[in-house]
């Protein structure tokens, strides 16, 4: 096998490959993609879920405050009564003090009971909104599960496809260097081969020894000693008589 054919054979690899690889990264974004939409569903449900059980609670304070005020209301006018029918003053002035103190803490309870409402309909409002959150948030899931699914569909076909031709231009490596490059891909998939750069492994930039030069322009394929990638010579580097001799070959002259 001819230069130009091994370091064309290994380009068109390289580049399919990447294209594999950037298929299974889009591959990978859809479940992504789902799991943050289904993460701030969640987060959605839990604020109102959070709101919900802080109305719940207000409201069993409001009717436990109420429920105070009743009795405390209702020991005022027992009292009240009890002064029309006191017959000392001590004991009339003890129930003109009992009732003024429970008139106050009545005052201070009725105080308490309107702020827990006006809590309740804070809370109300806000229960609105994190419903109007949880809404979106399920539409947003289902809108990102069905553009995932349906770009799946064409992702899965097209990585069929990508996977069908690397396996026929495989067929091109020599096979005394087969066993290496599937060795590498199996490694460093995308990344398993290299242009050389200016003299160097356009991988890791390490500069490449006049042997390892030789080799590449023998029709090997070569493995960089510094990252490990297999090494081959871009279209523009190829020796025009090499090329020429491949073309004669193609051509059967």
């Amino acid at each position: 096998m001819s230069l130009a054919v091994t370091a064309q054979t290994l380009q068109t690899l390289h580049r399919m490959h990447r294209q594999l690889a950037d298929l299974h990264e889009r591959q990978a974004v859809g479940p992504r993609q789902v799991l943050a939409r289904s993460a701030q569903l969640k987060a959605a449900e839990v604020a109102l879920a959070t709101i919900q059980g802080s109305v719940k609670q207000s409201k069993m304070a409001a009717d436990q405050k109420q429920l105070q005020l009743r009795s405390s209301e209702a020991k005022i006018i027992d009292y009240e009564t009890k002064l029309n029918a006191s017959k000392t003053n001590r004991e009339y002035q003890t129930l003109r003090d009992q009732i003024a103190a429970d008139k106050m803490a009545t005052s201070v309870l009725q105080d308490e009971i309107l702020e827990a409402l006006e809590r309740i309909d804070t809370f109300k409002c806000g229960v609105s909104e994190a419903e109007a959150v949880v809404t979106k948030s399920k539409s947003l899931l289902v809108q990102v599960k069905t553009g995932v699914d349906q770009e799946e569909h064409t992702l899965h076909s097209e990585v069929a496809r990508i996977v069908s031709a690397i396996g026929e231009v495989e067929q091109d490596l020599p096979n005394d260097s087969r066993e290496t490059y599937q060795r590498t891909v199996k490694s460093k998939g995308a990344d398993a081969m290299a242009a050389v750069e200016s003299d160097s492994c356009g991988g890791c930039f390490q500069k490449l020894t006049g042997n390892t030069l030789a080799e590449l322009t023998m029709a090997r394929v070569v493995v960089c000693r510094n990252c490990g990638r297999l090494l081959y010579m871009p279209d523009s580097r190829l020796p025009k008589r090499v090329e020429a001799d491949s073309i004669n070959q193609k051509s059967g002259h």
